[in-house]
């Protein structure tokens, strides 16, 4: 785009250049006179009309100003688009600049967020291992009293089987 922008405005400005070189350098007879032609005894004739001098620098004088003002106004045009391209380039800079720098911070969102998952990982690991060990801690507990009271259970039916046998039940 950049590079379009200085082809362009290098182009213009050459064929500008080229116009301006034409005019200024291209000969301009201003000690003409119309010449006038004397024939003796020759019969009247019409001649065509040969455009006085004055006429002709008069018509060059509005062509070169129809191309100065061409020129000027080919000047304002390329000096209007490359204003308008510096202010493109401008702002895609600074969209860009925008960009990277949200996807800077995007980058380190996601780092911090990966650094998080792996410590909540972690945490998750530690206490799945805690739980596991506390019900295992738990499990044991249990059985044991389980045991406990499974033995004084069947102490209490054997005393009562003694107490029922001295009674005489």
């Amino acid at each position: 785009m950049k590079l379009l922008g200085s082809l362009l405005a290098g182009a213009l400005t050459l064929l500008i250049i080229v116009v301006v070189g034409a005019f200024v350098f291209m000969p301009v007879n201003t000690e003409a006179e119309p010449a006038e032609v004397v024939v003796p005894d020759a019969p009247t004739l019409a001649a065509p009309a040969v455009p006085v001098a004055s006429q002709i620098e008069a018509d060059l004088a509005r062509r070169e100003e129809s191309y100065q003002t061409q020129m000027t106004q080919l000047d304002q045009t390329l000096q209007d688009r490359h204003a308008t391209y510096q202010n493109q380039i401008q702002q895609i800079g600074e969209q860009l600049a925008v960009a990277q720098n949200q996807l800077d911070q995007l980058q380190t969102q996601a780092e911090a967020l990966s650094q998080q998952a792996a410590q909540l990982e972690s945490t998750r690991a530690e206490r799945l291992a805690l739980y596991q060990s506390q019900l295992e801690q738990a499990r044991r507990q249990y059985e044991a009293r389980f045991a406990e009271i499974q033995q004084a259970i069947g102490q209490a039916q054997t005393q009562l089987a003694e107490a029922n046998a001295r009674l005489g039940r």
